[in-house]
């Protein structure tokens, strides 16, 4: 199952919703997507907009030195009450 990875409201001019979700590797594979694929759904004035993304290496790689330099925010941000 694809999980949500980001569920975010932005106010700007005109209001619009965005949700992150991780297909799946059979379903990227299948319809000739790179298997780190992401499926970006807007909502943007009564409207759903869709985008496939796809991490490059270098991506992936500032992600991870991120995470091995604050492997722990969430759970600080969780310890002060954000």
């Amino acid at each position: 199952m694809s999980a949500v990875l980001e569920n975010q409201l932005v106010k700007v001019a005109k209001d619009f919703d965005s949700c992150v979700f991780e297909l799946p590797k059979e379903f990227a594979v299948a319809n000739g997507l790179p298997e780190n694929s992401f499926a970006i759904l807007t909502l943007k004035n009564g409207k759903i907009e869709t985008n496939v993304f796809s991490p490059s290496a270098e991506d992936e790689r500032e992600v991870d030195e991120f995470i091995r330099e604050f492997g722990d925010f969430n759970e600080e941000m969780k310890r002060i009450g954000d």
